[in-house]
């Protein structure tokens, strides 16, 4: 398992976000991730911006909980879903949403 800090810089959908992760020595890169056990509606769905809503809500209450201003995260990821997007953990953030929408296989 990996764990890095991450700046957000787009919330697609309520299981889509994605971030700046910065990998240290001043070096970082952009990823699309996935809220690991997390599945909301999408695009388009009558429920896509209640999903999107809460997903941004929840990060920012995160952000402001590490006492920063820069809305930035601990991610922890060890693999790559499906489309190629990094499946991630964040204390807090997934866990809420699941229990809403949660992912079924």
């Amino acid at each position: 398992m990996y764990e890095y800090r991450a700046t957000v810089d787009r919330i697609v959908d309520g299981d889509t976000v994605d971030f700046i992760v910065q990998l240290g020595f001043n070096i970082s890169i952009k990823i699309r991730t996935r809220l690991a056990g997390v599945d909301t509606p999408e695009r388009g769905h009558p429920d896509w911006g209640s999903a999107t809503t809460l997903c941004r809500e929840l990060l920012v209450e995160k952000a402001l909980a590490n006492d920063r201003n820069d809305m930035s995260v601990i991610i922890r990821t060890s693999k790559t879903g499906k489309y190629g997007r990094w499946i991630v953990h964040i204390d807090g953030v997934t866990d809420k949403l699941a229990e809403r929408w949660p992912y079924k296989k």
